[in-house]
This record gives C-alpha cells, structure tokens and sequence, in this order.
C-alpha cells in the first residue's frame, strides 16, 4: 500500500514522514513575520541533457500585507543561519530518504505549511528543468513559488486569511477586559 495519493497532472500528494513535515514547518516559522499565512518550500531538481547538475530551491512566506496576499522570500535568511540550515538540510533529507524508500527519487519536492496547520507534501517524480530556465524567470509550470500559490491558489489563500482573522472583540468583550484587566495585572 503506497501513501501517495490524488495524482494532479504529474503532481501527486504523499502523507508520509509527518515529523520531518513538522521539523520543516519549526525552522521556516522561526524565519517567518507574525501573521504568515502559508509557508512553501520547494525543492526542483535542475537537469542538463537529461543528467542531473543541481537543485533549485524556494522558501516563500505568503502574508496578507494591507489586503494584499505577498510574497516574501525566506531561504537567504533560513541558509544565512547555519542552525536553521542544517535542520533544514536534515529535516529534507530524512523526507527525501522516505519518499525514496517507497517511490524512488522525487525531481521536485514541494512542502506546503498553512497558517492552520495543514500540510501537504506534493511530488513530481521526473521532470526537466534547465538551470537557464530558471535563471530566465520564466513562468515555469514545475516551478511553485509563493507567487505561484498566490496566482493559483488564492481563492484558497483568501479563505485562510479569513479563518485565521480573529474576530474583533464586542462591546460586551471590551467592558469585560476592562474591569478585569487590574485583577489580571494584580497577580
């Protein structure tokens, strides 16, 4: 029986290896502003002549800026701090191990980690990406990115951004804090 299920195209979604999905999701939010919606990572395997050279990597927090989904770029500052880099490393190389032991290699790897806790773990098995590809920033269809997601997904991300809103308190919640905020502070 193989974890990997709702094949999209060549994406398929895989929910195995929860606690290095978990171990992921801990260095990325230690990197990431209060108030991030989503946090993607992804890992493409770059290719010349059929033979692989590389890998190209994205660490993307997606944020709701003044109404505005956005997104900002995290792997500068996950790879500049040598802790975050190397439990990334080990968290991706542990997911890549498990992967590998039921499917084989994965070409790209792509982790999503939302704001509620939901998490998914796509793959693509085979897929030919050039390093001039992605250095011409063409809208690569393999290429998942923050802004991605946003072009994609943001019907899905909009949503997120409304459940994770918290209510503004009542008139009835405002009395309440007040009378009891001096107990609170007396403590």
């Amino acid at each position: 029986m193989t974890r990997v299920d709702r094949p999209v195209g060549d994406r398929a979604a895989w929910d195995g290896s929860p606690e290095a999905v978990a171990a992921l999701r801990d260095v990325m939010v230690e990197h990431a502003s209060t108030g991030t919606l989503r946090l993607v990572l992804q890992q493409l395997t770059l290719r010349e002549a059929g033979r692989e050279i590389g890998r190209h990597e994205v660490i993307d927090a997606i944020s709701d800026v003044g109404g505005n989904l956005v997104a900002v770029p995290l792997a500068a500052a996950v790879r500049a701090d040598a802790s975050s880099s190397q439990r990334l490393d080990a968290a991706i190389a542990r997911l890549r191990a498990d992967i590998a032991a039921e499917l084989g290699a994965a070409d790209s790897l792509e982790v999503v980690l939302d704001a509620d806790g939901r998490r998914a773990v796509h793959l693509v098995l085979r897929v030919d990406v050039t390093p001039q590809e992605v250095a011409d920033g063409a809208a690569l269809p393999a290429l998942r990115d923050g802004a991605h997601h946003i072009a994609h997904q943001s019907h899905a991300l909009d949503d997120l951004r409304d459940r994770m809103a918290e209510p503004a308190p009542g008139p009835l919640r405002r009395a309440w804090d007040a009378v009891t905020a001096p107990l609170r502070r007396a403590r």
